[in-house]
């Protein structure tokens, strides 16, 4: 037991500051765990007291968290982690493991950096089999039964009884064919003119598509989604006979470009794409589970950088399209971050009530 200040920290406390930091509210963090609201009140007493400061204050439906509350989100989850791992063998061979893993992703992603991972993991694992599929419409919802085992998708979504981890981030960026209309007014690529033209829609996510029409709607503006498809094979040469614009990851596009298609920064600022690992909680202690979304996730990881750094990620030369404007050089980007995992807090503890 951990004494901070006079008031004993203990590892109940430690789960109900997590608790609170991931659901704002006093109602929910008890629910996640399990206890009643007066208890978990009592507790959020006694962290105030150890930490000397108020952690949480009102904020019109919600807790808000304080600065020092903030601070302790990152080592509390690393905190939680190490002792969630307590309780993973340590003994486990993947050269003698034997068993069948299923694996949903989107579709670029079964035709990029994935197949450069799987012979690694196939090789080191000779007896472990995998069945890699493409992404139900409603993926979450038969993560924890017989779909999915793990799932790399874009979606940020997820419910409280599924984990997940960053694999990496992307840019979204958009193509248009090289004689395109928009390239030709003179006054390079604005929001007016991405919304003057009607779009192809890749079927990457509803986040996908969110990111980009939300931004959108701040600004009052809107685009026509002219045409939907699955695969980002069908909908190159689309984009390169027609005035349709494609928005999609930047090293979808990268690695898919052709002759006569022209990659353009979109015109306004939408935050980073995260493409990442899910799993359902009664897999995360799984030893082969385990070792299998570590041996993803590192493989998957090692290409991106990989790929950045043969693309440097420079910007576009738009100077070489004399009818457009250039655009000033890129800022660089921030250190590549390590992946995170969130966990769903209790999965370690005996009182631990799945929401």
């Amino acid at each position: 037991m951990l004494q901070t200040s006079q008031v004993p920290l203990d590892l109940n406390l430690l789960l109900c500051l997590n608790a609170l930091l991931t659901h704002g509210s006093v109602t929910r963090a008890a629910d996640t765990l399990g206890v009643t609201q007066s208890a978990m009140s009592r507790s959020l007493a006694r962290l105030r007291e150890a930490f000397d400061d108020p952690l949480f204050v009102r904020a019109a439906n919600k807790l808000a968290p304080t600065p020092r509350a903030e601070a302790l989100r990152t080592p509390l989850n690393t905190i939680l982690q190490q002792i969630d791992q307590l309780v993973v063998p340590t003994d486990f061979d993947p050269a003698r493991a034997r068993g069948r893993f299923r694996v949903a992703c989107v579709e670029f992603a079964q035709t990029g950096f994935l197949p450069q991972v799987l012979p690694g993991v196939i090789g080191r694992a000779p007896q472990l089999g995998l069945d890699v599929v493409g992404l139900e419409a409603q993926p979450f919802e038969r993560l924890g039964d017989d779909g999915a085992d793990l799932l790399l998708g874009l979606a940020s979504n997820a419910p409280a009884d599924v984990y997940q981890r960053v694999v990496y981030r992307d840019r979204l960026m958009c193509a248009v064919r090289a004689d395109h209309p928009l390239l030709r007014t003179g006054e390079g690529m604005n929001v007016e003119h991405y919304c003057r033209w009607p779009h192809l829609q890749l079927q990457l996510g509803h986040d996908l598509r969110r990111l980009v029409d939300d931004r959108l709607l701040a600004l009052g503006a809107a685009r026509q989604v002219g045409l939907q498809l699955a695969q980002i094979s069908a909908a190159l040469p689309v984009i390169a006979d027609s005035d349709l614009i494609l928005t999609a990851p930047e090293h979808v596009l990268r690695r898919e470009a052709r002759d006569g298609l022209v990659i353009l920064p979109l015109p306004f600022d939408v935050p980073p794409l995260t493409m990442s690992l899910f799993w359902h909680a009664r897999r995360h202690n799984d030893p082969a589970h385990i070792w299998l979304r570590n041996a993803l996730c590192e493989g998957l990881q090692e290409q991106y950088r990989n790929w950045q750094a043969r693309q440097q990620h420079a910007p576009t030369d738009l100077a070489a399209i004399k009818q457009m404007r250039p655009l000033p050089p890129e800022v660089p980007g921030a250190k590549y971050e390590a992946p995170r995992e969130y966990p769903r807090v209790g999965s370690f503890y005996p009182g631990y009530r799945g929401v």
